[in-house]
């Protein structure tokens, strides 16, 4: 079973936040439906809220060596412009990475 890491914008106000969550999620588990195993780092939140305590680079450093070890990176819609996924497919692209945008890629794959 390919692993796909999930990449997408999450920073925005409160509001846009959950919104970019729910749609991170929303998408994985279409995916997980696609037969693939699903990496989702916005999930990382459960385990910041627990600790109170992780940094930005925490969660940075965290999922990173998540994408290091995925088989595809797919990219959210509207995400290209965020820093973060703008370093996740960077670090896709060093370690040749195939780079998804489209879930139709996926049915390809």
């Amino acid at each position: 079973m390919k692993c796909v890491y999930v990449a997408g914008k999450l920073n925005a106000d409160a509001v846009g936040y959950i919104k970019n969550v729910h749609n991170m999620i929303r998408v994985s588990n279409e995916i997980r439906r696609l037969g693939y195993s699903v990496f989702v780092p916005c999930l990382d939140i459960l385990c910041g809220l627990l600790a109170g305590d992780f940094t930005y680079q925490d969660y940075a450093l965290n999922n990173m060596k998540w994408l290091e070890k995925s088989d595809i990176v797919y990219v959210l819609p509207e995400s290209e412009n965020s820093k973060g996924t703008q370093a996740e497919i960077a670090r896709a692209q060093e370690l040749d990475i195939p780079i998804l945008y489209s879930l139709d890629m996926l049915l390809v794959f």
